[in-house]
């Protein structure tokens, strides 16, 4: 009976030590892209503050930004920056 004890007990700290590890996976790749998004905004803020103020549509700065645009509606559309931001627009 001690054994089947020691056994369920082993298996039961097995089983979380288990999820722990797979909860320790996904809180690092979840850090990992938080850290790559924040260096993605912060070159884009960086080439920003290098720009005079824009008065009129910049090709090139909108192809340096923009990875690409997804339609919602008609009158809605989302740009999907290259840092991973998502900026809403009603037209």
């Amino acid at each position: 009976m001690v054994c089947i004890k020691l056994y369920m007990g082993y298996t039961r700290i097995t089983n979380e030590m288990t999820e722990f590890r797979q909860q320790r996976s996904a809180f690092t790749q979840a850090e990992f892209k938080r850290k790559d998004t924040l260096a993605r905004v912060r070159e884009i803020e960086k080439m920003l503050r290098g720009q005079e103020i824009v008065k009129e549509f910049d090709e090139d700065l909108f192809t340096s930004l923009v990875e690409r645009i997804r339609v919602k509606s008609l009158v809605e559309v989302v740009f999907v920056l290259k840092a991973g931001v998502e900026v809403g627009e009603i037209l």
